[in-house]
């Protein structure tokens, strides 16, 4: 696969993700465009190529949003590695398993957010304010995981077992 379209294509749904998705943000929350992109990766490639492609979604991020920088490159990265692992072992084809598997790297990226942010000197909102969130961050891109994963997986099987050149 191109790199070039990788980088320009992750910068694509970064670029949306802080401009057009908090407009569609529910009770302050907005989708993560990016995050449900990379674990559908994840599941759908191996681990390595989802790190990449959530190294260049993380940098993007970090790049156009406005909170510390290495926050969204930390989570996704951990999201992407947590997801490729356990889809290297789980050979479940059930059509529950993107849903699920968005919401657990929806979790842990946020959960690498706040501990980043708290081992960093940040405050954070009390856990009665936090929690339903980050449950409805999880609610919202595993619904957005429904359309977006068939998407990325037509994509998969165009590249079949391409590499990028940083793989």
């Amino acid at each position: 696969m191109n790199p070039y379209l990788v980088f320009f294509g992750i910068g694509l749904l970064a670029l949306l993700q802080v401009s057009l998705m908090p407009v569609l943000a529910v009770r302050g929350v907005a989708p993560g465009l990016v995050t449900v992109v990379v674990v559908s990766w994840a599941l759908l490639q191996r681990t390595r190529s989802a790190l990449a492609w959530a190294l260049v979604g993380g940098l993007w991020l970090d790049a156009l949003g406005s909170g510390p920088f290495g926050l969204y490159t930390a989570g996704l990265l951990a999201a992407a590695a947590a997801v490729g692992q356990v889809a290297s072992v789980l050979h479940i084809t059930s059509p529950l398993l993107p849903l699920l598997m968005v919401a657990a790297g929806t979790l842990i990226a946020n959960l690498v957010h706040m501990a980043l942010l708290a081992v960093s000197g940040h405050s954070l909102p009390p856990t009665d304010v936090l929690a339903p969130l980050v449950g409805l961050e999880i609610v919202i891109n595993a619904v957005l995981s429904l359309p977006l994963y068939p998407l990325v997986a037509v994509l998969s099987r165009r590249v079949g077992g391409e590499r990028l050149p940083l793989e």
